[in-house]
Formats: C-alpha cells, structure tokens, sequence
C-alpha cells in the first residue's frame, strides 16, 4: 500500500497530519482505494530556534512507517510553518495515535527491551588449544599435545556400521565431532554412536544431535556450523538445552566480538585456523572438473568416493574441490582462515582456540606437517612472536579479512 503524509500547522494551533493510503488493486473492476485518516496533537505549536520541526526533523521521524506494510509516497510539508515546534512526548503521542489508525485500529505491540546481560568469570583462565583429524592416522598427534583432540565423523555411515563405534572406543582420548547434516539413516546412526560410546562430551553442528545428547546427559559445545554470533543464541543453548559451550562465528569482526557476554561455567571457543568452506552440494562436481567414469552419481558414491583436486576459473582464482568417504562434495576458497590476531584482542575471552588439521579442503596443495603447526600454534599461545613469524610462512595463502569486515 502506498502512503503519503501532509503535515500542517500554523502557530498556536495544533499540528495536524493527514494519511492517505492507496490500496492497488489488480483487478479492473473497482480500481484503487484510498482511505484517508487525520491526527492531531493536544498541544499548541510554539515558535522555537532551537528545534524547529522541519522537513529533515519530520521525515526521520515518520520514515519508520516506510515498512513491509506501506510504501511511503510522499511528503507534503506545504501546509507547515517554519520555526514551530511541539514537546517531544507530544509528537511520539501523536506518532502513536497514526501508527493505531494504520494498523487498523489495533494497538501496535511495543518492542521488547531485551534485559542486560552479565559477563561471566572464563571457564579456564588460560586458553588452550584445541584440534580436529579425520583419519586414525593422525591420533599420533596426541603424543605431542594436550590439545583437545576432536574426531570429524562423516556425514554418511552404512547401516548398522560400527567401524565409528569401534574408532571411538579404541581411542578415548578423541571427542566425537557431529557434521551439520545428516540425514535419516545416516542421522540414526550418529545417534547409535552416542549410545553406544557414551562420551563424555561431544561438538555437534547438528542440532538434532545436541538435543539427543541434552536427553542422554551428555555434554556438549555448539560447533561452528552453528554460526553463534550474539549473547543471547548462548544463553538459549545453555538454558533450554544445557549447551556447556560454543565456537563463535568467523564471520564477525573485533567489534561485535567484544560484546559477547559470556553465561555463567560456560566455554567460549574460536577457530583460528581452518579452510573455508564456500558450497556443499548433493550433486558431484568432479564429472565436470578432473571427470568420473560413472554417468550419474550411484548409491555408493557417499561412502566409497573419495577425490580432491584444485580447480581454476577465467580470473585465475582457485578454489579446491574435495570429496571425502562419507562425506558431501564440496568446494573451498584456496585461501586458508588463519587469524593470528584474535589471540592477542581476546585471549581474556575464550577458553579455546581451535585448529583444522583434517587434510579436507587443501585441494592439490601440498600437505604441511602437523606437529610443526600444533607446535608453533602452541608457542603463540605463550606469547611467542616467532611463533607468529613462522606460521605466517608457512601457511602462505590465507586472509581473516572478515574478521575486520564483520556481518
């Protein structure tokens, strides 16, 4: 609906607004209709210098009528005398009293004043480091490390399949880590292994998980994939599913990160190192990029197929396209996340600093050592500039450039 509003006033007399609003009609019958509504204040305008109700005054005023209901049309201020004004209570009253007219007469309903929220003692005083794998190959790395050491399970299992089951349970030391989609059979069985290992706690990027693990009393951190982004999403997690922590997104800058209140025995964690996924598809991209053999995507793709190659569009930007056993083909920016900073603004904040050593996403790319970088990382946590110097070598293709962009 179109609306257009004439303001009118003349001293010691009241300010008057007229409404029009014009229904469009598509059918040819009848046409358009205009209804029209008039308010006015209970106070008289006054000549004032100091804050005169002008044009730019009115309009930042009203504009907010400018929503999904209506469509400001016009402003006619012809009828408005210069240098009046009326008290500012008067004016919200007289807003009011049209916002009441325009929403057919019903009361318009307030917006909520959200309560303030406190900031929370950390759970650790110190952070610590955190890491994720893929392969069994890897759990060498807990030799080296008192790193958390989380365990990416697939997106896809056979049915009844208790090669997980079996990892997790030779391997105590690995916390399960849940994917983001998973779907029907596969979702069953992600709920097998928690029955079945019991962990002690889990990171799921699943919230059908995490509520099936609030029900088995397991503990759980809110990963990634969830892209927690304000204090109250955290508050939500802990009250209504007993979340004990949350990675918080990549995608908000140093600003908005500083306002994070943190509930209370709760972590807070922040990926410092990882490769940025851009899509997950159903479909495979590998028929029209290093080809396939197979006409058409089989029931045995998802589990058995595992490729990863880089790719190269007309601007020469490079992208790595990844599929692993059990999981969704998918496509990565060549530039790694590596934010170095985020240690120094706000190792007060979070409890963990995580790191992505899963081979998943690096395309043709050569592999770096592992024991290098948990290394490095963990000196840089203590302060170390060298630290800082030699990561910054070796991963050469990276940015954080959101983390000063922001949403």
């Amino acid at each position: 609906m179109l609306l257009s509003l004439r303001f009118c006033g003349q001293q010691d007399q009241p300010l008057v607004i007229q409404a029009s609003v014009e229904t469009i009609s598509t059918q040819v019958e009848g046409g358009n209709r205009v209804e029209t509504f008039s308010v006015q204040s209970d106070s008289m305008m006054r000549a004032s210098d100091k804050s005169p109700l002008d044009k730019e005054a009115l309009e930042k005023r009203f504009r907010s009528f400018n929503n999904a209901d209506y469509i400001i049309q016009e402003y006619d201020f012809s009828g408005l005398s210069t240098g009046l004004s009326i008290p500012f209570k008067d004016l919200t009253a007289l807003k009011n009293r049209l916002a009441f007219l325009l929403n057919n007469s019903v009361d318009v309903i307030s917006p909520v004043e959200l309560p303030k929220l406190q900031q929370h003692a950390k759970v650790d005083d110190k952070p610590g480091l955190s890491l994720l794998i893929s392969d069994e190959k890897d759990a060498h790395l807990g030799d080296v490390t008192d790193a958390d050491i989380y365990f990416k399970l697939p997106e896809s299992f056979k049915k009844n399949c208790d090669k997980y089951i079996e990892l997790l349970k030779r391997n105590p030391r690995f916390i399960p880590w849940f994917p983001a989609v998973l779907i029907g059979k596969d979702y069953l069985e992600a709920v097998r292994i928690l029955e079945e290992v019991k962990p002690a706690h889990i990171v799921s990027n699943n919230t059908g998980v995490a509520y099936k693990a609030f029900e088995m009393g397991i503990e759980w951190i809110a990963g990634p994939f969830l892209n927690t982004t304000n204090s109250y999403a955290l508050n939500t997690l802990q009250e209504d599913l007993n979340c004990s922590g949350a990675f918080i997104s990549n995608e908000i800058n140093r600003m908005q990160i500083r306002n994070l209140k943190r509930p209370p025995g709760f972590k807070l964690l922040y990926s410092i190192y990882h490769p940025i996924l851009m899509m997950t598809s159903r479909q495979c991209f590998f028929q029209q990029t290093v080809g396939c053999n197979k006409p058409s995507i089989e029931d045995g793709c998802m589990l058995k197929c595992e490729k990863a190659t880089t790719i190269t569009n007309v601007k020469g930007i490079s992208f790595a396209v990844d599929k692993q056993k059990g999981g969704y083909p998918s496509i990565y920016n060549d530039e790694q996340f590596l934010n170095l900073d985020v240690i120094q603004d706000y190792s007060n904040l979070f409890d963990e600093f995580f790191i992505d050593l899963t081979d998943i996403g690096s395309g043709s790319k050569a592999k770096l050592d592992k024991i290098q970088l948990i290394e490095h990382f963990e000196n840089l946590l203590q302060g170390s500039e060298d630290a800082k110097i030699q990561l910054d070598s070796m991963v050469t293709v990276s940015t954080h450039a959101q983390y000063k962009q922001g949403l």
